[in-house]
């Protein structure tokens, strides 16, 4: 979102010392305080929007049922201070209902997401149904413990990135789509333990790295305006294999699409809008 759409003079005061375990801290029931783990790459008074993503995600997620599609939409700059989460019962019959839920910043709405939650079934289907390939082998799984910590270099502070996220990039002979690795190395809340459809959120926010190939990282922008991700079950396993690509436009506009993988195969697809600008410095 552009800079001009944050008021720069009220934001909490994080401390940026602190050794964070999580990217968000439980305060009493609906009230998450984002940790520096949290920290977004364009400016560090800002959340990123992949842990925004993964919030929204864990706290639609049924216990019973299945989150078949959870759409998010990134309002406004999320900034660094407690943020206070509105849940909505589930409405709709047997087999299928929606949820949404809203995040607040100071009182101003900066961040929403609605879930499709259909009823959990047991049901016998041919092998031809459930056979996906999938580019990405179990058995050659990377390392998946460390984050990257040179991109704090890259950025010029820590941030989800360098504390949070790992990502390993692989090539797929033949395709000039991305592909990545993602995992995390900090639960979304305190003291829970990852979701799959959490991973998953954060991986659809980086289907945008794909735009890398196209315009400099150093000079663009291209920040998650949304995301929309369908499930085709709950992803199973501590990693996601994100198979991605971005067309973005001079209007300043444009989307990514991504598929979704995990240990079990092909499980979920993803698109978003993109917010496209160009930028000679970040914010400090």
């Amino acid at each position: 979102m552009p800079q001009s759409d944050f008021d720069v003079d009220i934001y909490w005061e994080y401390d940026s010392d602190m050794s964070a375990t999580a990217l968000f801290e439980q305060d009493g029931s609906s009230r998450f305080v984002p940790t520096q783990a949290a920290v977004g790459p364009w400016d560090r008074r800002l959340v990123h929007g992949a842990p925004i993503a993964a919030l929204l995600a864990g706290q639609l997620t049924p216990a019973e049922n299945t989150l078949a599609r959870l759409t998010v939409e990134i309002l406004a700059p999320v900034p660094m201070e407690p943020l206070t989460l509105h849940r909505s019962e589930p409405t709709g019959g047997s087999r299928v209902q929606r949820q949404s839920a809203t995040l607040l910043a100071s009182g101003k709405e900066v961040a929403t997401a609605t879930s499709v939650i259909v009823r959990r079934g047991n049901l016998e289907l041919p092998a031809k149904a459930l056979a996906h390939e999938s580019p990405f082998d179990p058995s050659a799984v990377p390392a998946m413990d460390e984050p990257n910590r040179s991109a704090a270099a890259q950025v010029g502070w820590d941030s989800f990135d360098s504390s949070s996220l790992v990502l390993q990039r692989t090539r797929v002979e033949g395709d000039r789509r991305t592909h990545d690795w993602i995992s995390m190395v900090v639960p979304v809340v305190e003291g829970t333990t990852l979701k799959g459809t959490e991973i998953a959120a954060v991986a659809a926010d980086y289907a945008s790295n794909a735009v890398v190939r196209q315009l400099p990282y150093d000079t663009w922008s291209f920040r998650n305006a949304d995301l929309t991700i369908h499930f085709a079950r709950e992803p199973v396993g501590s990693w996601i294999g994100l198979r991605s690509e971005c067309v973005v436009d001079s209007v300043g506009t444009g989307f990514k699409t991504a598929d979704l993988f995990d240990t079990d195969g092909r499980m979920g697809r993803t698109m978003g809008t993109l917010v496209v600008e160009r930028h000679d410095t970040r914010s400090a």
